[in-house]
């Protein structure tokens, strides 16, 4: 019985690595063993089809649905800790930071300091899930949990040539469960965490002999926060809401020169807090697949979520954290016919803020079409791709929002951005030993006359059948965003002036305009990396690689100021008190000189013992380096003086320029990695360990809104150093009968620790479990 089993799986294996390993009579996998067959990991994301992940061309880690079980991981970006080049931080319990090596810090502008890296594209089962308002992934607003997840594949380094406008540092695709067995497939989880959280879900299908399958999963979350203080940056502490401070003082009253004061800031937008609560979230799937034949299946997936999160957003002018809730629905449909695959989803839905103005609805439709042809050593794959972003926000309208007055109406009047893309991707396979892979990509948006370029050519050569060089070179770049496209907003400030003096201060009504570019260059990122693999029958694999960046193109809200001053001339005509001061100022998105480079390695040494004891550890090295005008800069552009007679006045009138760079290399931590132990005694017990590592960071806030602050040369600032951390993790699993087994996790087991600036300390958590599955 066992013998026709690793028969029927290795014939498995042979046909999912593509004919054309047969084809060549690939001498590489004639001398393995049927031990070494059975070991590969098949992966799809790298080029698109599937192939042994020991071949891949790409930097790409998989994380496979039994070691998320076993580590205890209780949400997909936590899952995402388990691979090597991540960058996983916790901002509030249950909300995460995810990066690709860490250049999604570079790529922000100075007024959006939001942790989502806009430079990773993250798909679901190929559906790419993608705010396209400042861009980046809400791991929140995931309709899906980690239970549905099969695996992961994660793919390092840029990847626009295969899959469009952001995957520029990776992709991220989840994969979610196929109802493998035949008939009734059943499974319930649940786990509490004594007051702290609780987390719960089902998946219920049924496999009509591996021809239809039909599933529907929910699941339930919900996170408690470890405190119920917010950062001040007033008081650079943290304080109860009711003691928050405003960070701009906007005018409440332009005539009397009265500015909030933030409890009535606050409570004129019904900005309303849970404080206790850091994420509830609710969200369910159905998934459908048919095989008509051998070479046409269909695959539909629809589902609902609904969350609430505290995480951080931007101009509350208080704290850093905002309370989202967040209510989507998506339809995706996945065709393949013979040559030819397609897909087409559409995504609905709105993420609304306490503080009203900052939120919008959505609706985005994007799909493709893709024709594979393969002949006997060289492949082709032409497809087109078209993505339609539909956002509706009180910041973009035509007319200016008011931050004073707060018009946050809804006036149903969107704006878009479309794309169209095409591509190529060539496979070239000379013999069984080299491999090249090259792709192109051109995508023309609807907003301009721009195009955007990406490429990849990739080089794999099988020394043997246990060893693999690989050399990369690639360039992918970032799409517009409706944020920085169509911004239109206006606020007045109050500034004090004290003269040399020290009479009595000045107001200074500060008109400021934030305007926006749809013509602009967006982030770029050139990418070499070189690679050797290698493993051994002993159950031994190691993975390195050695990577170099280069991004330009970064966008920046730059400020143009204009400064008008009338001083009261003296008898003796020298200037005397001043009368009046007033300003104006624009923040224009544009192109800023600036660059960044990265050096790194990563490595990864996975070492299987034997099916009761495995461990792998891994670690990525870097450095960023940014390059140009990275320092606040002031500049006077024109200086006008001119004589009053008739009032004894001088007018002064001064223009200025300040780039209020806000980039830091330090935001990357220097080291990043993991490791993981898991052993189980072959009956009814096992035992994971896990933990992840990050170095020293930075975080810096400046006030850029402190107008005279250009004159002085004193802009306020807030600082934050979070310090080295080691996050351990342990789960014991106790089976107590064929379907039911229970389960104890600690997250954290080392106790309190901040893992972003400005936000929350994460404690301890221990979950007890259970999983009952049929």
């Amino acid at each position: 019985m066992r013998l026709i089993l690793h028969i029927s799986v290795l014939i498995g294996l042979l046909s999912t690595l593509s004919a054309d390993v047969t084809a060549q009579a690939n001498k590489v996998y004639a001398d393995m063993s049927l031990e070494e067959l059975l070991d590969i990991d098949v992966v799809v994301t790298a080029s698109k089809k599937p192939e042994d992940l020991f071949e891949t061309p790409l930097s790409v880690s998989i994380i496979k649905k039994e070691e998320i079980e076993r580590s205890g991981a209780s949400c997909i970006p936590e899952a995402l800790r388990l691979a090597q080049g991540m960058i996983v931080r916790e901002i509030t319990p249950g909300n995460y930071d995810v990066q690709i090596r860490g250049l999604g810090d570079i790529t922000k502008n100075a007024y959006l300091p939001l942790p989502y890296s806009t430079t990773m594209l993250v798909m679901i089962d190929n559906r790419i899930v993608y705010s396209y308002y400042t861009g980046g992934t809400f791991w929140e607003t995931f309709p899906i949990d980690i239970n549905d997840v099969e695996r992961i594949e994660i793919v390092r380094g840029p990847a626009s040539a295969l899959y469009g406008p952001n995957a520029v540092t990776g992709v991220i695709n989840i994969i979610t469960s196929q109802l493998n067995k035949k008939g009734w497939n059943l499974a319930v989880n649940g786990a509490n965490a004594i007051n702290m959280a609780q987390k719960a879900s089902t998946n219920i299908g049924y496999n009509w002999n591996n021809k239809t399958k039909l599933s529907v999963s929910s699941n339930f979350d919900e996170r408690q926060r470890f405190t119920e203080n917010y950062f001040d940056y007033t008081t650079n502490t943290y304080s109860s809401l009711d003691n928050l401070s405003m960070t701009l003082l906007a005018l409440k009253d332009v005539a009397t020169k009265e500015v909030w004061n933030y409890p009535d800031y606050r409570d004129a937008l019904g900005a309303y807090y849970d404080a206790a609560v850091s994420l509830k979230k609710f969200g369910s799937n159905l998934f459908l697949s048919h095989e008509f034949s051998e070479h046409v299946n269909l695959d539909i997936a629809a589902g609902y979520q609904n969350s609430q999160s505290q995480r951080i957003s931007f101009m509350n002018f208080a704290t850093t954290l905002s309370q989202v809730n967040s209510e989507s629905y998506y339809v995706n449909a996945r065709l393949k016919h013979k040559n030819f695959n397609g897909q087409l989803n559409m995504h609905k839905g709105e993420d609304l803020n306490n503080y009203k103005y900052n939120s919008y609805t959505f609706r985005n439709i994007d799909g493709f079409v893709e024709y594979y042809k393969e002949f006997k050593t060289l492949s082709f794959r032409p497809g087109l791709s078209y993505k339609h972003a539909s956002y509706d926000s009180p910041f973009i309208y035509d007319e200016p929002f008011s931050l004073n007055t707060l018009n946050y109406q809804f006036k149903n009047d969107p704006r878009t951005i479309s794309t169209i893309s095409g591509s190529l991707l060539t496979e070239w396979k000379p013999n069984s030993r080299l491999r090249i892979i090259a792709a192109a990509s051109i995508d023309k948006y609807s907003i301009n006359k721009n195009y955007s370029h990406n490429f990849e050519l990739a080089t794999t050569y099988r020394i043997n059948k246990n060893n693999l060089l690989r050399f990369v070179s690639s360039s992918a770049k970032r799409s517009p965003f409706i944020f920085d496209t169509y911004l239109n907003s206006s606020f007045m400030l109050s500034n004090q002036y004290h003269n040399e003096n020290n009479e009595l201060p000045i107001d200074i009504p500060i008109q400021m305009n934030m305007t926006s570019r749809p013509d602009l260059e967006y982030p770029s990122i050139f990418n070499n990396e070189v690679s050797w693999r290698t493993k051994t029958h002993k159950g031994l694999s190691i993975d390195v690689e050695v990577f170099y960046s280069l991004t330009n193109n970064l966008v920046v809200s730059n400020l143009y100021r204009e400064f008008t001053m009338y001083q009261h001339i003296d008898e003796t005509g020298a200037p005397d008190s001043i009368n009046s001061i007033n300003a104006i100022g624009d923040i224009v998105y544009e192109n800023f000189d600036i660059t960044a480079q990265q050096y790194g390695a990563s490595i990864r040494v996975n070492y299987e013992l034997n099916e009761k004891l495995q461990m792998n550890i891994f670690g990525t090295f870097q450095h960023t380096e940014l390059r140009g005008k990275t320092e606040i800069e002031y500049n006077t552009l024109d200086v006008n003086i001119t004589e009053l007679p008739e009032t004894n006045e001088l007018e002064i009138n001064m223009t200025s320029f300040t780039n209020p760079t806000q980039w830091s290399e330090k935001l990357t931590p220097k080291f990043y990695g993991g490791y993981s132990l898991y052993y189980n005694n072959g009956k009814k017990w096992s035992f994971n360990t896990n933990g992840y590592l990050y170095t020293e960071q930075h975080f810096v806030d400046y006030d850029f809104n402190n107008f005279m602050a250009d004159y002085t040369g004193n802009y306020r600032y807030e600082y934050m150093d979070i310090e080295a951390n080691l996050v351990m993790n342990a789960k014991i699993d106790y089976k107590i009968n064929k379907h039911l087994s229970s389960y104890i996790s600690i997250k954290n087991i080392l106790g309190n620790h901040r893992e972003y600036g400005y936000a929350d300390e994460i404690g301890r958590l221990v979950y007890i479990g259970i999983k009952w599955q049929l």
